[in-house]
């Protein structure tokens, strides 16, 4: 299950359900309402035939083409049971709430933004380590000395917030 959340990062903060425009500080740090989400984006546009898809990327701004054009080829590189999990996690994400669906996205994106790239598999495998565990048991896990010395104070608050809020 904990593959599937992942899976569901994927969707909610980068292939399908990301914002490609960068939001003002105040709407990423929660001091105000978020847009729309541009969902399903690339959904649609998979399902297009190419040459309607062609079309619509190559009325988009630069930047913004080019970003679907590298998740759609990240799509396409996915075999068939991967598409069909990430397709099942994509489900399950669309029967949260829309508070839910946000707090998802907002711990995705802070742990995105804050976990550094070299600490981000250590932090996957702790997270699903917490999730499958009871409250006292992730408080002792994330005071050990091993996951202090792996990970900084923010980054243990983190992992237990997530393990806490993210849906099963």
């Amino acid at each position: 299950m904990t593959i599937r959340l992942f899976l569901i990062l994927g969707l909610a903060a980068g292939m399908l359900v990301a914002d490609p425009q960068p939001q003002p500080k105040l709407l990423r740090n929660g001091l105000g309402q978020p847009p729309h989400p541009q969902a399903m984006v690339i959904e649609k546009l998979r399902r297009m035939n190419p040459e309607e898809r062609e079309r619509v990327l190559r009325d988009m701004p630069a930047g913004r083409r080019q970003m679907f054009e590298r998740r759609l080829e990240q799509w396409n590189r996915l075999d068939s049971g991967q598409k069909k999990k990430l397709e099942g996690s994509l489900e399950s994400f669309r029967t949260l709430t829309p508070e839910q669906q946000q707090t998802v996205r907002g711990l995705f994106r802070k742990f995105s933004e804050t976990m550094p790239e070299e600490k981000r598999g250590d932090g996957r495998r702790m997270l699903a380590r917490l999730r499958n565990m009871e409250p006292d048991e992730r408080k002792a896990l994330l005071s050990s000395p091993r996951a202090k010395a792996r990970f900084s104070d923010s980054e243990r608050d983190l992992l237990a917030e997530m393990a806490e809020k993210l849906p099963d």
